[in-house]
């Protein structure tokens, strides 16, 4: 456990190495020449709900005739799933370098959306796209270890367009749209007390969510984002006969046996995105869109 007198000195080192990494190995790249690109990031280490965004943008790309791929980290087997699950006509492409491929890809997509990669400065080029969720990092107070940002705004000029994702009227809001089983069965439904289990960049996020519905939880097992241990935990759950709730990205690292288990219910996110930052968000990318 990190204490509070020793996070500002670390977040110092953490923003000295970021700073030094950019310079030696990140440095700005070249444009692409046909696909327009876009950057789905956040200052946020992570649960900022990028791959919803990138899921629901692409799909309304694809509404406009649009030819899509999407780019993805490697290390996030589970997104890259989710992704593909959800994108049918799209091209998925898990990647170590987004750079690279964007470039090999260039000439058969008309858009690229980068999930992901706002700390890479080879895409400066690139339209970002930033979902805020608290005040902008302005101090090392804000940045990791002692906050959750990764970076600061200044790092990122190529910003394009900011979504707020909380407050009063946000540009995009993210709710639970059911909690179900496999077949169908809601959790609201069953009787027993249940666990709550994530490995996503933000699982007290989740765990509020679940409680809001006003079920009864018997306890809650936090995950690191892209939890190798998350089939192990779940399956060792359901082994004792309890029930277990966990998000739609989780299940992309369970079998077949874990996620069609009647014990085993899984939260279904909602996206609504306000027609204004829809209007912005398009126009970004379709420059002759008009509502």
């Amino acid at each position: 456990m990190i204490s509070k007198f020793t996070k500002i000195p670390l977040a110092a080192l953490y923003r000295a190495g970021y700073l030094l990494h950019h310079k030696i190995f990140l440095k700005k790249g070249v444009s692409l020449k046909h696909a327009r690109i876009v950057i789905v990031g956040s200052y946020r280490i992570g649960g900022a709900g990028k791959t919803p965004f990138c899921i629901w943008l692409a799909k309304e790309l694809c509404r406009k005739g649009m030819k899509v791929a999407v780019l993805c980290h490697s290390a996030a087997k589970d997104e890259s799933i989710l992704l593909e699950k959800a994108l049918p006509a799209c091209t998925v492409i898990a990647t170590w370098n987004r750079y690279r491929v964007a470039h090999e890809i260039d000439d058969s997509f008309d858009v690229i959306i980068c999930d992901d990669g706002f700390e890479d400065s080879r895409l400066g080029f690139a339209g970002a796209i930033c979902l805020e969720w608290e005040h902008e990092p302005e101090t090392l107070h804000d940045i990791f270890p002692a906050g959750l940002a990764r970076s600061f705004p200044k790092d990122h000029p190529n910003t394009r367009l900011r979504l707020r994702c909380a407050g009063e009227e946000p540009d995009v809001q993210f709710s639970l749209q059911a909690i179900e089983n496999s077949y169908g069965k809601s959790l609201l439904e069953t009787d027993g007390e249940a666990v709550l289990v994530a490995g996503i960049g933000d699982p007290d996020r989740f765990f509020r969510d679940v409680e809001s519905t006003g079920r009864a939880i018997r306890g809650k097992r936090r995950l690191r984002d892209h939890s190798t241990k998350l089939k192990k935990v779940v399956t060792e759950l359901l082994a004792q006969g309890l029930l277990v709730v966990t998000t739609e990205k989780d299940t992309c690292r369970l079998d077949r046996k874990a996620i069609e288990h009647e014990n085993l219910f899984i939260a279904r996110q909602a996206i609504h995105v306000s027609k204004a930052a829809e209007q912005e968000t398009l126009d970004l990318l379709l420059p002759t869109h008009s509502a």
